[in-house]
């Protein structure tokens, strides 16, 4: 299985043909995956330009012990621009993409979570300043892989149903930011295991209170891990917030930050 994600991954870029490979605006991959420029133009667009920057700091463990939950530390404290987006992937699983966040009035300056590792992979992250210009950051996981396509242990446990949607969170303050770790509970179906569809949750937002502009907005994709643990460093100390979420399906989920359990409306 490995191999042939390999061998896939490979033929998607050599059928691009060699000018998409040389444009102009992106530097040479310090990496060196073989889908850098594929990837780069399927998430970022065409036109691109791109600098590699140490100040996206994108933090995940040299070997994934367990490939269905590998953690994942976005720090970006050290950006010195105003950023208007940023795109995280994973290079070599089936599905890439892992979110897309978008900030609000506050500066989410840490983003965490887990996600799943079909092989080996260098993961990305794409921070966009305001001038429009994209600040690459990347780090390399080992992994003997399988955990986009292993089936969901919560999805195996006949009490699921009866768990499913509760959230549970913790407050703590950092000088002037605030730290925010969330847990919920869901099988986040990636949809490649035999007879199970996708089943995931797709938008995440921090709010002041109902039907306000989101202080953070996230779309995810189905290579965020089951039963997906969250963490959010905003700047403020304001731990009155709401957490809203929705899946696929359209469960929403509300949570007040600081509660210990919440669900699906």
């Amino acid at each position: 299985m490995t191999q042939l994600w390999a061998r896939t991954a490979l033929l998607a870029v050599l059928g691009m043909g060699w000018s998409a490979i040389s444009q102009a605006g992106i530097p040479e991959d310090p990496f060196d995956s073989p889908m850098w420029t594929y990837n780069l133009n399927k998430y970022l667009g065409d036109n691109l330009s791109v600098v590699i920057d140490p100040s996206v700091r994108l933090e995940v463990p040299p070997f994934a012990e367990n490939s269905a939950q590998v953690p994942l530390t976005l720090n970006l404290e050290a950006f010195a621009g105003t950023i208007r987006k940023v795109v995280a992937w994973v290079d070599l699983n089936p599905i890439p993409h892992l979110f897309t966040y978008e900030p609000g009035e506050r500066l989410a300056e840490v983003i965490a979570l887990n996600f799943r590792v079909q092989q080996a992979t260098t993961v990305r992250a794409a921070v966009l300043d305001s001038d429009g210009v994209w600040h690459m950051g990347g780090a390399f996981v080992d992994a003997a892989g399988g955990g986009c396509t292993a089936p969901s242990m919560t999805a195996g446990n006949p009490d699921w149903e009866k768990e499913f949607g509760q959230i549970r969170s913790g407050a703590f303050s950092r000088a002037d930011h605030i730290r925010f770790k969330v847990n919920v509970m869901h099988p986040m179906d990636s949809g490649m295991v035999g007879n199970i569809p996708v089943f995931h949750i797709e938008q995440v937002q921090l709010k002041q209170a109902e039907n306000t502009v989101p202080l953070l907005s996230m779309n995810l994709s189905e290579s965020a891990s089951e039963n997906p643990m969250f963490v959010f460093e905003l700047e403020g100390n304001d731990p009155d917030l709401i957490l809203w979420m929705r899946d696929n399906n359209g469960n929403v989920f509300e949570h007040s930050l600081g509660e210990k359990t919440g669900g699906a409306q």
